[in-house]
């Protein structure tokens, strides 16, 4: 599901992965390039890893101490150009804007969390969420609440990316907002996990430990050849490149969960109990 305002995301982690081809094929170690580029100590770095997009004088150093042709040149600044057109605005953290056009842009997303996490979330489970971050000043939840919810519905659907959703059973639990609040959210997650291209299970209480559900994350199919991993701490995110470890977790994850059909029991169970306040 590749929108056409996400695309500088990708092209910024195309053209990072190119400048680092063209470097090792160049035969110069990291170092010695990152202080060729000049500005700052660490500028390339983020550059290589698509986390900001190369000035056209960064583009022009980079052809020059690399040597390339004059075809190979022509065609990495063309993927500087792109990679520096703007995208929509969204109204999210400084630090999420990119995680939030990934996500766009994503043809699968795999996730592992004990709690809903946000792009599965409703308006209100969202906004009680919010409110209680320490990172957001109070009278911005409800627009960030309305922005997620419109972000869900976008990414969330039917002809959405394929999506594969693993939730220990404390998720089920947490009242966020209260026990109607709740009620309605795992209302919607029954929604989702209806939906032909979601795969939706649950980790029950009995089927022990799980190594991703003491650092939950997202991965990101943003590419045929690219995924990432992102983690969200307090205070940042993280993009890892190197998913192996995550991967084996994620699959372990869905491997001991319960199946399917349990799980919609299970989650169906939760609702009627919220329902006779239970």
């Amino acid at each position: 599901m590749v929108e056409e305002d996400s695309t500088p995301v990708i092209q910024r982690l195309t053209f990072g992965e190119r400048a680092r081809q063209h470097r090792e094929a160049a035969g110069i170690e990291f170092g010695e390039a990152d202080r060729q580029l000049g500005g700052y100590s660490g500028k390339l770095s983020k550059i290589e890893n698509g986390i900001i997009a190369a000035k056209p004088a960064d583009v022009e150093m980079m052809i020059q101490l690399y040597k390339l042709r004059t075809r190979q040149a022509d065609d990495f600044r063309a993927l500087a150009k792109d990679a520096r057109r703007r995208s929509a605005p969204q109204r999210v953290g400084s630090s999420s804007r990119q995680y939030v056009a990934l996500e766009r842009a994503a043809s699968e997303i795999r996730m592992v969390y004990n709690e809903i996490p946000g792009l599965l979330q409703t308006q209100e489970f969202a906004h009680a969420a919010l409110s209680v971050s320490p990172m957001l000043p109070a009278g911005e939840a409800f627009g960030h609440a309305e922005a997620r919810a419109q972000r869900s519905e976008r990414i969330v659907h039917p002809g959405g990316p394929d999506l594969w959703i693993v939730l220990g059973m404390e998720a089920l639990y947490r009242e966020v907002g209260g026990s109607e609040v709740l009620r309605r959210q795992l209302e919607r997650l029954r929604e989702i996990a209806d939906m032909p291209n979601v795969h939706f299970r649950v980790l029950p209480w009995s089927a022990g430990a799980s190594p991703a559900l003491s650092c939950p994350f997202t991965l990101l199919y943003v590419k045929p050849d690219r995924t990432l991993a992102y983690v969200e701490s307090l205070t940042r995110p993280d993009y890892i490149k190197a998913t192996g470890p995550h991967l084996v977790a994620f699959d372990h994850a869905y491997r001991i969960a319960a199946a399917e059909d349990e799980s919609r029991a299970i989650l169906e169970g939760r609702i009627v109990d919220l329902s006779q306040g239970r």
